[in-house]
Formats: structure tokens, sequence, C-alpha cells
């Protein structure tokens, strides 16, 4: 039986069978949330306007921004127990182009608490297996963040400098890096490196290799061994061909660390999902343990080229007003046995796309010719 399903649709359906399968359980969480979360944590959220109200008890609320936030504002996962959840979410966030705020669906995936490295495997296994639901065609981009925090450390930088850095790293933008360098007076050594760090990224091996010889200290050394870790799993797990890293994706350090990855399918125009770990975001939430997990835009999907249904139903079947309804019924649900979708009528609506064509004769359903 096939259902005229728009792609977010599908995803959804498809997409809970598979977390389930790894023990997530579906978490619904509530529209509104304190404006003050929001308020205090405006760095984790994609934008900085947040939709409030007062409540009638004099509380100032939030449209949920971000999911993220409020799960782990209420999760009682702890550094000694995990909890595995999945949720389906409508978030409220501006729409730059008109000044508006508009409505994005989500679908999502947190592990929290007890977390390691299986646990960060899983995630990106999980985000690897959801977008090849979504379509074949996909490629997921990993990062090690700490191999570009730790090569900053090291260079001991003043804050407005190392800023500087971070964001013309996370854009690729070499001119902002050069003069940056130019300002500090970094040697020509450091210099190299660090513009060359926009261009790690490409299939796993190689990406790997550069940054191996790249790696200034033992730290960065340590990062790159990690990631290698991972990749080769997942290369053993068969998603080589699917993936590819890119070390300049560092987001924002006062709420993630460790591993971070963004998700892409080649029919569709942006990033379709994004993710990662965010242990800092636990402890800045007053929270022990750690967190991986990632969002799926679902709104997203629905902007590549859809297939058009050749018909609304695949059977109609036609009865008078003076048959009996439990023939009627009947007959109905004989013919969606057969897996077909089915429509009842005494005539046939105008417009209406159908496949075959049943008259009801003796209580039963007749094909008729067209």
């Amino acid at each position: 039986m096939k259902y005229n399903l728009k792609p977010d649709e599908r995803a959804t359906l498809e997409l809970r069978g598979l977390y389930e399968k790894y023990g997530y359980k579906k978490y619904k969480i509530g529209k509104f949330e304190e404006y003050s979360l929001y308020a205090a944590n405006r760095d984790f959220l994609p934008g900085d306007k947040v939709l409030s109200f007062t409540d009638l008890d004099g509380r100032l609320l939030a449209m949920k921004p971000d999911v993220t936030l409020s799960v782990i504002n209420n999760t009682r996962a702890t550094k000694d127990k995990s909890e595995k959840i999945y949720y389906i979410e409508t978030v409220y966030r501006e729409n730059r182009e008109n000044h508006s705020f508009k409505e994005i669906s989500q679908m999502g995936l947190e592990y929290l608490g007890k977390t390691d490295q299986h646990s960060v495997l899983e995630v990106m296994i999980l985000a690897a297996k959801s977008l090849k639901t979504i379509d074949s065609d996909y490629l997921l981009e990993i990062s090690q963040m700490q191999y570009t925090v730790h090569l900053l450390e090291a260079l001991e930088l003043q804050e407005t400098v190392r800023m500087e850095l971070l964001e013309s790293i996370r854009t690729k933008n070499i001119t902002g890096i050069a003069e940056t360098a130019r300002k500090a007076a970094f040697s020509e050594t450091v210099t190299d490196i660090l513009n060359q760090i926009p261009f790690l990224y490409g299939e796993m091996n190689q990406t790997i290799k550069k940054a191996k010889k790249m790696a200034l200290n033992d730290q960065m050394r340590q990062d790159v061994e990690e990631l290698q870790e991972y990749c080769s799993t997942l290369k053993s797990l068969g998603y080589a061909k699917n993936i590819q890293l890119d070390l300049s994706m560092v987001n924002d350090l006062d709420y993630y660390n460790g591993i971070v990855f963004r998700g892409y399918i080649r029919s569709l125009p942006g990033c379709v999902l994004a993710g990662g770990q965010y242990d800092n975001t636990m402890q800045q939430l007053g929270k022990t343990g750690g967190a991986v997990g990632f969002a799926i835009y679902l709104d997203e999907l629905n902007k590549g080229k859809q297939s058009t249904a050749q018909y609304d139903v695949d059977a109609v079947l036609i009865y008078k007003k003076e048959d009996r309804m439990l023939d009627v019924a009947k007959a109905i649900q004989s013919l969606q046995k057969q897996g077909m979708t089915v429509r009842g009528e005494t005539a046939i609506p105008e417009g209406l796309r159908y496949k075959e064509r049943y008259r009801l004769q003796d209580g039963q359903p007749v094909k008729e010719d067209e």
C-alpha cells in the first residue's frame, strides 16, 4: 500500500522505528518554557530573538526557539545514569527575510548523562542512517573541534584574537586569518598552519594524514587519533563513501566540545541535519554527565523536487443509497486487504483520480472496465 506522504512525513514515520530499535524513547516537550532559560543561553541559539509572553500567573514564558535546551533543562540523566530520547517538535525562530517569527519542524535525538565513545559513535551511526533513510545520496561531514581548540590554546592568544581566528576559520576566511596573524605577529610556521585549517576537509584517510602532519602538540595528535578511531569504525561499518571530514567546523566553545557533524542531501539546497557533543551545555545548565545528539530540519526535506502522485486513491467503490451499511463497509475492507487505498461513493466526485473502479453488487465489490 502506498500513501501520498510528503518527504518530511515519510521520514518521520521511518525514523521513529529506527530510533526505537536502538532503545530511544519518544519525548514530548511542552510548547512553553521559562524565558530566563533562553535569555541566559542566547549564544546557544541560532538567533537572538525569542518569542515571549506573560502568562496569567505573571511568569514570563517563551515559545521554544530550541529543543535541546529544554531537554537538558528537564532531563533526569546524570553522569551515572543515561537517558536516550527522540522528539518531533516545532520551534519558533526569527525569519530574517521578513522580520517575523516562523514555525520550524524538527526531529531530533539525544543521548544524555552517562556517555562514552560508544555513545558518540552510536549517535554518528544514527545520523548516517537517518540521512540514508531520507535519501541514499547523502553526505555526513564530521569534525573534531578540540583539534583547532588545542591549536589556539597552544598559541596563548588574547581572547579577542582567539575569537577573530575562530570566526575566520569557521567561515573559511583566509584573508581574515592572514590579517589577524599579521597583527598578532605570528611566526611563518604558525601562520601557515592556521591558513591550512580551513582546507582540512575531504576524504577521511587523506584529511587525517594532513592533520597529523600539522599537529603542533600531543593534545592535537590525540585529537586526530580519536577521530581516526571513529573513522576507522565507520569505514568498517560501510559508511566511508558518504562521510568526509571538515576540521574547520568549530561550534560555540561555551556549549559544544569534541565531535560535531552536519548532514546534507545532494538534491536539497541546505544542511538538513546538525549535531555533536555538547557536554559543556550540560554543565552550563547545572547538569552532570555528557550529551550528544542531532536535529533534523524537517522543513528542509520538502524543498526538493517532489513527485506528484498519479492517483488520489487506488480504487473507488460505487454503491447505492439503499445498500446496507454493513455490505458497503465489508466491501471496502475486502479491497483494503488487497493493499489498496479505497473511497466509497454513491457517485464519483469530479476531478477524483483513481486507478480502478468497483461497484457494489449483491454485497460484493465487482470491478468495472473503464
